[in-house]
């Protein structure tokens, strides 16, 4: 059931001082718009309804969010590892943005006691965690700019909670090490990848994911991201083929 603004405002979020707090304590800075990070907590299935009709929803700042945080990363791991290749840098940076290390991220920060939802299974908290990381980095980027983003991500998210030597010597990217495979064994591979139609009406709704390798199915996995059923699918798939 969706709630009027006003009512949502009054009944669901902390006080004023509380929640400026929260954030305060999060980000490391005095927030100025504290409606942009209300909003990156409020996820699609508690959405609540505008004055003028339309949803509001984490949604939006989670694609600004994605596309902020890649950027971040990608220029971070550009300026630190000077002497490594396109195929290196790629790698790395799949292992530090992807969904399962977002929704790692956002509890570590702790912005899953402060996510607004009506999904109560447990099963979906990781994508839950991960949209709510997304949207968050794009609350920054809209209250502060880049910069400002810049120095979170680095101070508050790389230096407390990432290990990058750690991940640098770990290959968990399964859907490319899967391709690189496949180049060099001249075997081609097909990645069928859809909505679970059983659940296609849900916000629960989960990936299905099939690889064919010379039209054969080699291995399944699923998801509540294309992506993330693509990674599973790929890895039982290096499994069966005992790479």
């Amino acid at each position: 059931m969706h709630l009027g603004i006003n009512s949502f405002f009054k009944s669901f979020f902390l006080s004023f001082n509380k929640f400026y707090s929260s954030i305060k304590y999060i980000v490391g800075f005095r927030p100025s718009n504290l409606k942009l990070y209300r909003i990156a907590l409020i996820h699609k299935s508690a959405s609540i309804i505008s004055e003028d009709g339309s949803l509001i929803n984490n949604e939006r700042l989670e694609f600004l969010g994605d596309a902020i945080f890649d950027a971040i990363i990608a220029e971070y791991l550009y300026n630190q590892f000077s002497d490594k290749n396109e195929g290196f840098l790629t790698k790395l940076r799949s292992n530090i943005v992807n969904g399962e290390h977002e929704s790692y991220l956002s509890e570590k920060i702790g912005l899953n006691k402060l996510i607004i939802s009506n999904i109560s299974n447990s099963k979906y908290s990781k994508h839950l965690y991960e949209d709510v990381f997304e949207a968050f980095i794009g609350a920054v980027f809209l209250d502060k700019g880049y910069e400002t983003t810049k120095n979170f991500i680095l101070n508050k998210i790389i230096k407390q909670h990432i290990d990058i030597k750690k991940l640098a010597s770990t290959d968990t990217n399964y859907k490319s090490k899967l391709v690189e495979w496949s180049q060099k064994d001249k075997k081609p591979i097909f990645f069928d990848t859809a909505l679970d139609k059983s659940r296609i009406n849900s916000d629960e709704a989960l990936f299905v994911s099939h690889i064919k390798i010379e039209d054969k199915i080699f291995g399944e996995g699923f998801g509540s991201s294309k992506k993330e059923a693509e990674q599973n699918a790929a890895k039982k798939t290096l499994q069966n083929i005992g790479v």
